[in-house]
């Protein structure tokens, strides 16, 4: 529409108040009905249980700003939380309870040491947003200060520290007199990052000792919420909190605040005003389940999609540390391949999954464990409704939910894969990087034919995307530009090497032809394709690359499983 002005894209912004102010102009899901489901139903202490990048952080700085006394209000006039019956929620629950916010996603240090520093720092910062109180309250006592003193400058010694939040609430109770709501937020970051250290043990015992002080048998505790990404350590860190309820994906409670709906990013959409295919997006980014097996959309990848104009890549990749995923990888038995390649061809296996997990199951080398780890981080859903077990486990079929998470298998344990692909995935890659054409499209042939009917794309941006997966590790040595404007027109594939001993570009066009067709009209077909590059000139930002000394042009023209392609080299 002309003179319309499309809204930005909040890449990175966990602020509520920042994404949800009407004047900040930001693309916006109203999820603040989740807060009316955790005062209606919301247990004492929760922990919520999502994939990383499922606006688990956003939703807990939307609870703060909402009943923090001390935050702006104001941009919750115009949400569903607001209407919802007649403003009761606004009137007698916003503004009304003291909270306290921290999160922990950014503690991944590398020593003991630098561990409890960093803590120091976060609890200090936590302290600071409340100082006021220090010089406002008459209810806090001279002790009280002292310690809150301590706490705030860096100084208070490690049972301090571990007794914080607890303090904390204690201290901000007196002032308000009213409970107080503590969100903590990635509890399961800093295990994660460290869990194979020499030190793992005393950091569980330290956020043992904590979340233990803070949300069991706190009296002034109104409510606890926590989120993460793994339900881990049942047995010790988060075994003095009986009073916890866990909310995974199989729970209906809560599924609809985290991820996007179909719906939700056919809005998007609207509002960005970015012309994306509807299937082009449910093939690369839907297919999660929650609660009642709704598909959802990875939310993460939804956003940097709009922000780059409709490109379809993988964008969830590098967003996690997959060190715990990784290491399980390696103790798996031999027999878990055929189950990969199962999975990686767009089958399904049956397992158990384990929503509680603890670390020492980890390192059994079990292939249950690894199969709910990756369900619980996103790697894997349910394609059918699970049964559960006498033991209280899932028990069902399991796919790859969409085709980024297919690409990210490849990216992300390129080594593990390699040894259990049925194609050599090393010189596959080198073959096309050092333009060995001949011998890259050689395995490409053999690998086509070894894959079922899942892969015999309708379309050529099928088979586009189809080879951007296959090559998706490629990431780390090369510039990898796809479906993306260059020259004249929309290049199909571009390499561009960051290494600067290597000085070849390299250009792919795909095209689909029909399966009946003569084969020199597909050979035509490639020749057309290989015009098109030079004539779209495609070639424009590799020329300007002083490195790049040589670019490869090759057209692949598929036809169901099979392809015929066309090359030619450039010297520059």
């Amino acid at each position: 529409m002309t003179g319309m002005v499309f809204k930005k894209v909040p890449i990175g912004v966990d602020n509520f108040s920042k994404i949800a102010n009407k004047d900040n102009n930001f693309l916006f899901i109203d999820k603040s009905l989740l807060i009316k489901d955790l005062i209606e139903k919301g247990k004492e202490v929760s922990l919520i249980i999502r994939p990383r990048r499922w606006g688990k952080t956003l939703n807990m700085s939307m609870l703060k700003h909402f009943f923090s006394p001390v935050s702006a209000k104001s941009v919750f006039d115009d949400l569903k939380i607001a209407r919802e019956n007649n403003g009761y929620y606004i009137e007698k629950y916003q503004g009304k309870y003291p909270v306290i916010f921290i999160s922990f996603k950014n503690i991944k240090q590398d020593s003991l040491d630098e561990f409890f520093e960093k803590v120091v720092d976060l609890i200090s910062e936590t302290y600071r947003e409340h100082e006021q109180i220090l010089t406002k309250s008459a209810n806090l006592t001279d002790t009280q200060k002292k310690i809150y003193k301590l706490l705030l400058n860096r100084e208070g010694n490690r049972a301090q520290l571990e007794n914080s939040l607890k303090f904390l609430s204690e201290c901000l109770y007196h002032h308000y007199n009213e409970k107080v709501i503590i969100l903590i937020d990635e509890y399961d970051t800093p295990l994660n990052a460290v869990y194979n250290k020499d030190y793992f043990e005393q950091v569980i015992n330290f956020f043992k000792g904590m979340f233990g002080a803070a949300l069991k048998g706190n009296d002034v505790l109104e409510k606890g919420i926590m989120t993460g990404i793994l339900r881990l350590s049942k047995n010790k860190m988060l075994s003095d909190i009986n009073n916890l309820k866990l909310y995974s994906l199989m729970e209906e409670q809560y599924s609809q605040y985290f991820g996007f709906s179909e719906q939700e990013v056919k809005g998007l959409l609207n509002e960005s005003g970015v012309k994306i295919d509807l299937k082009d997006l449910q093939y690369w980014y839907n297919g999660y389940r929650s609660g009642t097996f709704t598909d959802i959309y990875n939310p993460w990848s939804i956003l940097n999609c709009i922000d780059d104009k409709g490109m379809l890549k993988p964008y969830w990749i590098k967003t996690g540390n997959e060190t715990l995923l990784k290491d399980i990888f390696n103790k798996v038995p031999k027999s878990t391949e055929n189950k990969l390649i199962q999975l990686l061809e767009g089958g399904t296996i049956k397992s158990t999954i384990d929503e509680y997990i603890s670390f020492d199951q980890i390192n059994d080398g079990r292939e249950d464990i690894l199969w709910s780890l990756l369900w619980t981080t996103g790697y894997l859903k349910f394609s059918d409704k699970p049964t559960i077990s006498e033991t209280g486990n899932y028990v069902g079929s399991l796919a790859i939910p969409n085709y980024e998470v297919s690409c990210s298998f490849r990216a992300v344990f390129p080594k593990w894969i390699r040894a259990f692909n049925r194609i050599k995935y090393d010189s596959f890659l080198n073959d096309l990087i050092s333009g060995d054409v001949n011998s890259f499209t050689k395995d490409l042939k053999d690998y086509m034919l070894s894959i079922p009917s899942w892969f015999d794309f309708p379309e050529e941006s099928n088979y586009h995307t189809f080879l951007l997966g296959l090559t998706a590790s490629l990431t780390e040595t090369h510039e990898v530009v796809s479906n993306k404007e260059v020259g004249l027109g929309r290049v199909d594939f571009l390499l561009t090497p960051k290494d600067l001993s290597n000085s070849l570009g390299i250009i792919i066009e795909f095209k689909r032809g029909e399966t009946e067709k003569d084969l020199k009209i597909y050979e035509a077909l490639a020749m057309t394709g290989l015009k098109q590059i030079t004539d779209k000139k495609y070639h424009s930002n590799l020329k300007l690359n002083p490195n790049i000394k040589q670019i490869l042009n090759l057209c692949i023209v598929f036809y169901g499983k099979q392809f015929v392609y066309k090359y030619a080299f450039e010297q520059l």
